[in-house]
């Protein structure tokens, strides 16, 4: 997952809801988890330069910000480097301090089971903003757009009415862009718009899709994702 370029005119909103993002985690993440995603939030909002995706901040200075103890400040900066947040770029010399960049592709994934906390259009814009990188777009336009859905789509049909009566949500946020490719041998397969919405909904919403499966046709055995 990464970050699109925080520059442009929608640069504001998108470091406004990164930001939201990490808060949330703070707000309602593990206290270990919490405490960093506060912290490294000051940090960008007071040190962080966007452009270059990287701070330059000595420990001193960073201690006196969250109001700690220096070694309390270089602790919190490992346990972040451990989680893979961020990472020095510059090591620290006489008469500099070191530089750290912010890796948001490892800082968003652990803030995502939080968005839908903050409500279905903030996941629906997170999931646009840390999509994987897309392909270029060719400007030329097909005369037919090829076909996604093959075989009996009954199944999946059924089924994404019940995920969208079940959890209207969720469904906006997560489902809706799901369509089927094939359903043979009790698998059903699934194509997601991005890589990062096929990730994300096989490792946390899995369960969801197979009782809603289920619940249309028992003989379904698997459901499988690919973007």
């Amino acid at each position: 997952m990464q970050i699109r370029s925080a520059a442009g005119p929608q640069a504001g909103a998108l470091k406004y809801d990164v930001l939201t993002a990490l808060l949330t985690l703070a707000a309602q993440g593990s206290p270990v988890q919490g405490r960093l995603a506060l912290r490294l939030s000051l940090l960008i909002t007071a040190r962080f330069n966007w452009r270059m995706g990287q701070f330059c901040v000595g420990q001193r200075e960073i201690a006196r910000m969250w109001g700690v103890t220096e070694r309390t400040a270089k602790r919190d900066l490992a346990q972040m480097r451990n989680l893979g947040w961020i990472s020095v770029t510059i090591p620290a010399a006489r008469g500099r301090v070191a530089t750290h960049a912010i890796h948001f592709d490892a800082v968003l994934p652990d803030t995502m089971p939080y968005w839908t906390a903050v409500g279905p259009d903030f996941t629906a814009r997170m999931t646009g903003a840390a999509a994987m990188p897309e392909a270029a777009v060719s400007n030329v336009v097909p005369l037919r757009p090829a076909p996604v859905v093959t075989g009996d789509d009954g199944i999946w049909a059924a089924a994404i009415q019940r995920l969208q009566q079940d959890a209207p949500a969720l469904f906006q946020a997560w489902f809706s862009g799901l369509r089927m490719r094939t359903c043979d041998g009790g698998v059903l397969r699934l194509v997601a718009p991005t890589r990062f919405i096929a990730d994300y909904v096989r490792s946390h919403y899995t369960g969801h899709l197979m009782a809603a499966l289920l619940a249309c046709d028992p003989t379904i055995k698997r459901v499988e994702i690919e973007a």
